[in-house]
């Protein structure tokens, strides 16, 4: 398992930086974690790489 943290000044930027890396179809999403902090917004995705996974299959 493997973990992706995400800073963002907004919400927007912050979006687009996750949805950026959610459209790597090699990825199995665990978990998103969001927090609001003082001046800035923050994601942590947790992640399994499927890619990986299916070189160990052949």
């Amino acid at each position: 398992m493997r973990v992706k943290t995400f800073v963002g000044w907004s919400e927007n930027n912050l979006d687009q930086k996750v949805n950026g890396f959610l459209e790597d179809s090699t990825l199995e999403i665990v978990d998103i974690k969001f927090a609001i902090h003082f001046f800035f917004f923050s994601a942590m995705v947790l992640y399994k790489s499927t890619a990986y996974s299916k070189d160990l299959s052949n």
